[in-house]
């Protein structure tokens, strides 16, 4: 069985299995304290910044890879050093720069600076510079992480391979279209502290799960199926589900608003309302076999930065810091 654009079952399984067997040899959880006053980073700090750096990847046009794996490096270092809520700026935007000095093509990378000018981040090009090789040199220039849109992709497009009639019933609805969706979700969650204490697995099944709720009676049975392939753990699933539900409902992201055909009307309405966010699933016990992750599977009219760009826009509402 092969997607449109040529990738095979078997090949995205392999994928799928590749990935979390790099996930698991990079990921240690990441937690921050809420309230540390000027002395150290604390969650509100890093919040703030990581939703900056949302907007500012809408300026410069890079892919949501890109400012996935910026934030993933953002909290890799910040776990392994104590900053001062006064350099937080400087930290965040040199390891955006070194996210998009991986995945972006040379004639996009800005300058520094390009780069500073841009940003207004407040740093000294030579700031920029220095602080980057402290960087890579604590993370010993091991900078490619497994982010949760490597995670998206893949399953996303499982998904779109085993049950192509999921979107049939909702109006308007492209595969490209729910990825931007996912992926808008996805952006929300990673600017709260809380949701990075879950690996991006368990982190992209749970946005996932709660579109699929809203759209297909079967969600649940799904669900159970790619959470038995990549080995994730129940209790850990429906608490990040929890978590991630209510900084979406917080920010009247969900439910999503999706239009139903005729006949999908009826019995999707009924679910939305009879349904807890909080449900606890029976979800069933792990099986052995899982599989490995790519970067973008869709060769249809939206592109990577449309993705991000067509969300941008949510965030500048939410985020107060986004509007300048």
């Amino acid at each position: 069985m092969k997607l449109h654009n040529g990738l095979d079952v078997q090949h995205l399984m392999k994928m799928l299995s590749n990935t979390l067997a790099k996930e698991q040899g990079q990921w240690k959880a990441v937690h921050y304290k809420s309230n540390t006053g000027s002395l150290e980073v604390g969650g509100l700090h890093r919040d703030e910044v990581i939703s900056w750096l949302m907007c500012l990847n809408s300026r410069f046009h890079f892919t949501p890879e890109t400012v996935a794996l910026g934030v993933a490096i953002t909290d890799r270092f910040l776990s392994l050093v104590k900053v001062r809520p006064k350099y937080i700026q400087c930290v965040a935007i040199s390891c955006f720069y070194i996210a998009a000095k991986t995945f972006e093509e040379d004639e996009v990378i800005p300058s520094a600076v390009d780069l500073v000018k841009t940003s207004q981040c407040g740093c000294a090009v030579s700031d920029i510079l220095r602080m980057e090789m402290i960087i890579l040199n604590k993370l010993q220039w091991n900078v490619k992480t497994i982010t949760q849109i490597d995670f998206l992709h893949i399953i996303h497009s499982l998904l779109m391979c085993y049950y192509p009639q999921l979107l049939e019933g909702v109006v308007n609805m492209t595969p490209s279209r729910h990825m931007s969706i996912l992926s808008r979700n996805v952006f929300h969650c990673l600017c709260n502290h809380k949701m990075v204490g879950f690996r991006p697995i368990t982190f992209t099944l749970a946005i996932i799960s709660l579109e699929l709720e809203q759209i297909t009676q079967g969600w649940l049975s799904i669900i159970n199926t790619v959470q038995k392939m990549a080995g994730v753990e129940v209790d850990s699933l429906i608490r990040c589900r929890e978590v991630a539900a209510q900084i979406l409902k917080d920010k009247k992201m969900l439910p999503t608003g999706y239009q139903f055909k005729s006949l999908h009307v009826t019995s999707c309405s009924a679910i939305a309302r009879s349904r807890s966010f909080k449900r606890k699933a029976d979800l069933v016990e792990l099986e052995d076999d899982v599989y490995d992750g790519i970067k973008r599977l869709y060769n249809e009219e939206s592109s990577g930065s449309e993705v991000l760009d067509g969300d941008v826009s949510d965030f500048t509402k939410a985020n107060p810091v986004c509007a300048n």
